[in-house]
């Protein structure tokens, strides 16, 4: 690790960066310019805690902005459950960005529940968003347990859904 970068990331306030992100009216300044680059889970501590405390006060801001800080520090296996959790409930709008960091984790746990979510179709996603990023997070766990899923939504009388699915199932069978 350069010194640059080990200096940048000890001096970095991670609660004042996330106060910061809840109380801003800005969004068109660069204010994810001073987070410190990398996936490394650095935060691992403190968004665990805020991912519980967003649950437990069903606080959907707090939500978001705790899911855009894993979009950024990167996220592991001990936030499945909790994510998993999260597409259960109803009282928040992230399912699109909680599914982005599932395919970030590749936890093979979240094959089962990718899959519910993506022949789950609300009736406002007519281009399938949420459908196709469980495609593409099944495609990243790749798996025998994914695979087989890809292939059941491959058979969707979805179009996009089915055409997504095919797509992903070539992809893993290049990486295999």
């Amino acid at each position: 690790m350069d010194s640059k970068f080990k200096k940048n990331t000890v001096m970095f306030d991670f609660n004042k960066f996330y106060k910061g992100l809840l109380s801003r009216t800005n969004y068109f300044n660069n204010y994810w310019g001073q987070f410190p680059e990398g996936m490394l889970v650095r935060f691992k501590e403190q968004t665990l805690s805020l991912l519980k405390e967003n649950v437990a006060n069903k606080d959907k801001k707090g939500l978001a902005c705790t899911v855009a800080v894993l979009c950024w520090d990167g996220a592991d296996e001990d936030y499945t459950d909790i994510l998993l959790h999260l597409l259960d409930e109803k009282w928040h709008i992230s399912e699109e960005d909680i599914v982005s960091v599932l395919e970030f984790i590749k936890d093979p746990k979240s094959v089962d529940k990718l899959y519910e979510v993506a022949v789950d179709v609300p009736d406002y996603d007519e281009m399938r968003a949420l459908a196709k990023k469980c495609i593409y997070a099944l495609g990243a766990v790749n798996t025998p347990e994914a695979i087989q899923k890809l292939k059941l939504l491959e058979e969707s009388d979805d179009l996009i859904i089915k055409e997504n699915a095919t797509f992903q199932l070539e992809q893993c069978l290049k990486n295999n």
